[in-house]
């Protein structure tokens, strides 16, 4: 069964990480992530969404990924890390 998840993350900086996802049996089914933040290069951000799905929602799994994305891409974030990403996911209420 699909279900629908949000979160509105506060990363320490301050930054919002904005997570809007459908997950199936535990794993990242569709994912948009938006925010206050920048990303350098800023075409990046699609990337890790499309990189994102299929992902199983744990932790150590998610943090690898995210992780190795930012690594293999090189991209940097203005404001936010690697694990605001993966907190942002994480902390995802189902929505209703």
């Amino acid at each position: 069964m699909m279900v629908r998840r949000t979160s509105d993350y506060k990363a320490p900086g301050g930054k919002l990480v904005r997570v809007r996802m459908e997950e199936k049996n535990g794993e990242i089914e569709t994912i948009r992530i938006s925010g206050d933040f920048f990303l350098v290069p800023e075409d990046q951000l699609s990337k890790l969404e499309k990189m994102l799905i299929g992902a199983p929602l744990k932790a150590r799994e998610l943090k690898l990924l995210v992780d190795r994305f930012f690594v293999a891409t090189r991209v940097k974030g203005l404001g936010v890390s690697p694990d605001d990403f993966v907190q942002a996911v994480l902390t995802a209420t189902v929505v209703e």
